[in-house]
């Protein structure tokens, strides 16, 4: 019923505040709210829940599209098709990916965004950006990550600068492979514009695609990746590729078939395949909100 609902300007009115905050709190989806025929609703219910201090509705919504989002993982992206869980994938990016979780387009995203101030990976952006929201970080893998390129008898390559004036892949902006290209580059008094751009690649498929097909002569990458087309590597770091989930959604039978799926043999056979990844931690929680 109508009564059990605020307009946004009987919202407005009880909470003693113009108008305009009601919709700059909805933009930010900061209150809760439903849209009926384009007109905004209040539930008094959930507005009585939102000041007293409950989160419920924050990222809650009934229906999230089933939709895995963020940054690219081979493994990931192999269990989810082989688990029949009916997981989409669309992968554009770490930060990216949080921002879509944000706005409710789906159920979890990937990420490795490494924080040279507190020398950890993935906890503060997802604290800074879901702040209010009920999410779960979970780890994936911890994978090696270095410099990939085609194999050369003629030079004996150990470093980044060794690359110099080199065709680097660039990767699309807000993924966690530009994120620590860029520590990298800043640590070595260095900057992209000592090299010559590609192509963005948006994928590890893709960064290495570049490098066979003679398009790019070195990429930031996995170690997995190299070893699969049998590619040189120099080992840079070791990242931990975590999945933000939804609270409500880890528990529904998308998410748990693939969980369940990752308990099989089959599952282990394969990541045994992956090499550089380290799967001991699969399912650890490192943050639940």
């Amino acid at each position: 019923m109508l009564s059990d609902y605020f307009t946004t300007e009987e919202l407005a009115y009880f909470l003693r505040v113009k108008p305009r905050k009601i919709y700059d709190l909805v933009s930010k989806d900061q209150v809760p709210y439903s849209k009926v025929m384009g007109k905004l609703l209040f539930s008094k219910k959930e507005i009585t829940n939102w000041i007293s201090g409950g989160k419920e509705f924050i990222n809650h919504k009934q229906n999230l599209p089933n939709v895995l989002l963020g940054s690219h993982d081979p493994l990931l992206e192999w269990a989810v098709k082989q688990s029949s869980s009916g997981i989409a994938m669309s992968f554009d990016g770490s930060l990216d990916g949080l921002d879509r979780f944000k706005s409710n387009q789906g159920i979890a995203s990937g990420l490795h965004i490494y924080d040279s101030d507190t020398r950890e990976w993935n906890v503060s952006v997802v604290k800074t950006k879901l702040e209010q929201y009920h999410f779960v970080l979970m780890e994936w893998a911890k994978r090696d990550r270095g410099l990939i390129f085609k194999p050369d008898d003629r030079y004996n390559k150990s470093s980044i600068e060794d690359f110099l004036g080199k065709r680097l892949v660039t990767r699309q902006k807000g993924s966690g492979s530009e994120n620590y290209l860029k520590f990298l580059l800043k640590n070595r008094n260095l900057d992209l514009s000592d090299f010559i751009s590609t192509e963005v690649a948006f994928t590890e498929n893709d960064a290495v695609m570049l490098i066979l097909s003679g398009q790019a002569d070195l990429t930031l990458g996995l170690s997995s990746e190299a070893k699969k087309y049998s590619l040189s590597f120099i080992p840079i770091v070791t990242e931990r590729f975590d999945l933000v989930i939804n609270r409500k959604c880890w528990f529904e039978k998308p998410f748990q078939k693939l969980m369940n799926f990752c308990r099989t043999q089959e599952f282990f056979h394969m990541a045994s395949k992956f090499h550089g990844y380290n799967i001991k931690d699969l399912g650890e929680v490192h943050f639940n909100s």
